[in-house]
């Protein structure tokens, strides 16, 4: 992994409002948050840790030989918990940290590499991320599909759950979801895996939550409040859709 020191931290809370306990359920046999552990240890990180809320999840990580923290049940985002597992590590400020999402059962390694090219390219950045084409209407104009706009050096302008951008010439309300989308404009759904630094989670916890980001339920916004530099890349490989509901579990069953 081009020498990059980094390590792996994953959130893993027992709620979910879709799937409740959702890292203990199983997949083919193996629970869903072994499953990400084992993904994330292919990744050439010096350390992988799970950070739960739950002690169910804590002892099964750690009958399995890998590392867990007990981090606190009320944390409003996964940052906030992956900062607080930093702090529990010890880890130093200069120390880079992958969000590696416990509901991803499988990760390409060479979209981890394209985040660590993108802030290597970036030293300024304090967040890479990635993301992927939006390819329909529907997708579009799904709440659940956030997307972001970028400028020409690769950096965030916002991100939202709104269809943006907006093509004032194209689009109506209500919209005609099974439309074509403008074949002359790149839309741009974000994936939830980011690498940032210790230095910069410690200043992110201590911001308090922006309007935006509680407007649009978006963390990343808070960054971008704070005047954060988010650097963002297209996936070189297509990103694996994460296991959110029941027929999540049946598609990874039957894959």
């Amino acid at each position: 992994m081009n020498n990059f020191d980094f390590v792996v931290c994953i959130p893993a809370r027992f709620a979910s409002t879709r799937l409740p306990g959702k890292p203990l359920i199983k997949l083919k046999g193996k629970e869903l948050i072994l499953w990400a552990i084992d993904a994330a240890n292919q990744l050439g990180a010096r350390q992988v840790v799970v950070a739960t809320d739950d002690e169910r999840i804590q002892s099964l990580v750690e009958s399995h030989g890998h590392q867990a923290v007990m981090t606190d049940a009320n944390h409003p985002t996964g940052t906030d918990r992956i900062a607080q597992c930093a702090e529990i590590m010890g880890w130093e400020e200069t120390t880079w940290v992958l969000n590696y999402q416990g509901d991803e059962p499988e990760i390409s390694v060479a979209n981890v590499e394209q985040v660590i090219q993108l802030i290597q390219a970036q030293p300024q950045a304090s967040i890479g991320t990635l993301y992927q084409r939006v390819n329909s209407m529907a997708d579009l104009f799904n709440p659940n599909v956030v997307k972001l706009v970028t400028n020409h050096q690769q950096q965030a302008l916002y991100f939202s759950r709104a269809p943006i951008p907006w093509s004032q010439n194209l689009f109506q309300v209500p919209q005609d979801l099974s439309a074509a989308l403008p074949a002359n404009v790149d839309f741009k759904h974000h994936v939830g895996m980011y690498m940032y630094k210790v230095e910069f989670l410690q200043r992110f916890v201590q911001t308090p939550m922006a309007v935006l980001e509680k407007t649009e339920s978006l963390e990343q916004l808070r960054a971008l409040a704070m005047g954060e530099v988010i650097v963002a890349a297209a996936t070189v490989e297509p990103m694996p859709h994460g296991i959110d509901t029941a027929a999540d579990i049946e598609r990874f069953e039957n894959s």
